[in-house]
């Protein structure tokens, strides 16, 4: 992946992220007033709603009126059921059904394992970036010989070999994204050498 390729994917993925972070953050915020603020009730259920997840119910208040309600259901539920449900102060006419317990910690886990799979995935990018801004700062133009192509468990490898700027012969793996090189021809790479001796190169061309 190029460096605009991993820029777009960078800012989509954490747009994702962080959506999905706001949603699930609402959700939570909701669920929570109800459990928080909300009035247990016994309600029966007088019409589904067919798979919508809502339904017509009748609870009995405080005063003892019969009051007509649509309820936000976790559960399948027929007519005629007797289920509990949860009134909030603010939403007197709508009722919600808690999820269970164990229900609502899967979700949880899940959620936040997927937060922590994605954000160390834009870690890796955003390390990938940082090799491109080194490869700007003080990346140095050169040539490289193609001495061998090989595939490796399907994955088309080239081996290069060039001279870096102290004389030294260095040789590297490149993986083409593009055109397939052959044994013989030459390429253009920006390199530079770390520290621990490792070569870190990309070929313009690809760019």
């Amino acid at each position: 992946m190029n460096k605009k390729g991993l820029l777009r994917a960078v800012s989509l993925l954490i747009t994702v992220l962080t959506l999905m972070f706001v949603l699930v953050m609402l959700a939570q915020y909701k669920q929570l007033d109800y459990i928080i603020s909300g009035k247990t009730v016994a309600a029966t259920v007088t019409e589904t709603g067919d798979g919508t997840g809502k339904a017509k119910v009748i609870y009995i208040n405080r005063k003892g009126d019969e009051v007509n309600a649509t309820a936000i259901l976790k559960e399948s539920a027929e007519v005629g059921d007797n289920i509990y449900l949860v009134m909030s102060k603010r939403h007197a006419d709508v009722l919600y059904q808690i999820p269970s317990r164990a229900m609502i910690i899967v979700f949880d886990l899940a959620f936040v394992m997927c937060e922590i799979i994605g954000w160390l995935f834009v870690m890796k990018l955003l390390r990938k970036l940082k090799k491109y801004k080194k490869l700007e700062k003080k990346g140095i133009k050169t040539v490289a010989d193609i001495i061998a192509v090989k595939n490796t468990s399907g994955i088309l490898g080239a081996d290069i070999e060039f001279v870096d700027q102290s004389g030294n012969k260095r040789t590297t793996v490149y993986y083409p994204t593009s055109d397939i090189p052959s044994a013989g021809d030459k390429i253009d790479i920006i390199y530079y050498i770390k520290r621990t001796g490792k070569i870190v190169f990309i070929v313009p061309k690809d760019e």
